[in-house]
């Protein structure tokens, strides 16, 4: 029986991880759950599974949930909570379900106590994800990518030698605009940009897979996460969402990872790693499956996709520029301060305008410093215009 933890429990994430862990009581158990603002659903799955450890955010829901609890068990809070969870020595995986820059904190304090990590956050590995191998390796804990993309190159880089892959290509479903002529972009609306075809995902997900920007910090993920150079790593459009990841290799021959899109495979291989467990889901019909469409992403349509690789090739602090800046423009957008063809107009001005100071990587305090500062410049700049 191994202990999880889920950071988000109330998100996609941690809904799908929830569900997956119900039907497998057998071989996990969740002993904590974080939520940042959903209290009273947080209090209904904790009550259901009557976990010891509970993290809100701030100190009054935490008071509160104290007096409206129906069982004991220990409710910490803020920043410091999430490093006490995370630490905690019965905690064989912590599963990171949190958006944003936060997530870094307990990914950090989960690795650096030797526990398996399964991870749905980019953020913290466009940061700083070089410096979390290292703490992993160095505990000897297993950091797992959960989102569907490296999931899948994670299973195809262990079928081949490195050395025989000529490239990485990354899916994508191109959102619910691939179609949509570039004209008609001022006048998308936050209503049309979350509405995703084929995933259900958070509001600042869905606006990033429909700008393709989502994708770009896969490009990095997988940049940083395999140790591959940015060059060979290619976007395709996938529409069906079916393929997942593809491997080319050296003698022309592509190896592909197929399966339903659906996030409790790549959780249920994150938790189960190295074996493999049976699942209860609607499977592919390949009978049914006429053909696979495969397009090439347009640059002019999507320059988030390119400023992502612009990102990669400058290094360093860049993709925490620019991961940093995009939760800030989404934000004004899905506030409706800025249109949608304006999104990647101010991610490229603060790539270009900020000045990046000196940095020590191996301090995650730092690099929230950095990242919040990234922010506030953002903003100034969406003030200003």
């Amino acid at each position: 029986m191994k202990n999880v933890v889920i950071f988000g429990a109330t998100g996609s994430i941690g809904k799908s991880t929830i569900e997956y862990i119900k039907n497998n009581s057998d071989r996990f158990k969740i002993v904590g759950l974080t939520a940042k603002s959903k209290i009273k659903e947080l209090q209904k799955l904790s009550e259901t599974f009557k976990v010891p450890y509970i993290v809100v955010e701030k100190k009054e829901d935490a008071k509160d949930l104290k007096t409206s609890l129906s069982y004991q068990a220990q409710i910490l809070w803020g920043d410091d909570g999430l490093k006490e969870l995370a630490s905690l020595e019965q905690i064989d995986i912590a599963v990171i379900g949190i958006s944003g820059i936060k997530a870094l904190i307990p990914t950090y304090y989960a690795l650096k106590t030797g526990k398996r990590v399964a991870i749905a956050n980019k953020e913290c590995i466009i940061s700083v994800g070089s410096f979390l191998k290292e703490v992993a390796k160095k505990s000897g804990a297993d950091l797992l990518p959960v989102d569907s993309e490296h999931s899948a190159f994670f299973q195809l880089l262990q079928k081949e030698k490195k050395e025989y892959i000529e490239k990485l290509i990354l899916t994508a479903s191109g959102g619910p605009f691939y179609k949509t002529p570039l004209r008609e972009f001022p006048k998308i609306t936050p209503e049309e940009a979350i509405s995703h075809p084929t995933w259900k995902m958070g509001k600042k997900i869905s606006v990033d897979s429909a700008t393709l920007m989502n994708k770009g910090f896969e490009v990095l993920e997988a940049m940083i996460l395999f140790d591959f150079p940015l060059e060979k790593i290619e976007v395709v459009i996938h529409p069906q969402s079916l393929v997942h990841g593809i491997i080319k290799l050296l003698d022309g021959c592509y190896l592909m990872h197929v399966s339903p899109p659906d996030m409790k495979i790549p959780i249920a291989y994150a938790l189960n790693y190295p074996e493999r467990a049976e699942m209860q889901i609607k499977n592919i019909d390949l009978i049914q499956m006429k053909k696979l469409i495969f397009k090439k992403p347009s640059l002019k349509k999507f320059p988030c996709l390119k400023l992502a690789y612009k990102a990669g090739k400058l290094g360093g602090a860049y993709p925490l520029v620019l991961e940093a800046a995009d939760e800030v423009v989404v934000s004004a957008f899905l506030d409706r301060k800025i249109s949608f063809d304006k999104i990647p107009y101010f991610l490229e001005k603060t790539l270009n305008e900020f000045k990046i100071p000196s940095i020590n990587f191996k301090n995650i305090y730092e690099t929230l410093g950095l990242h919040q500062r990234v922010c506030e410049f953002t903003e100034n700049l969406i003030k200003k215009s």
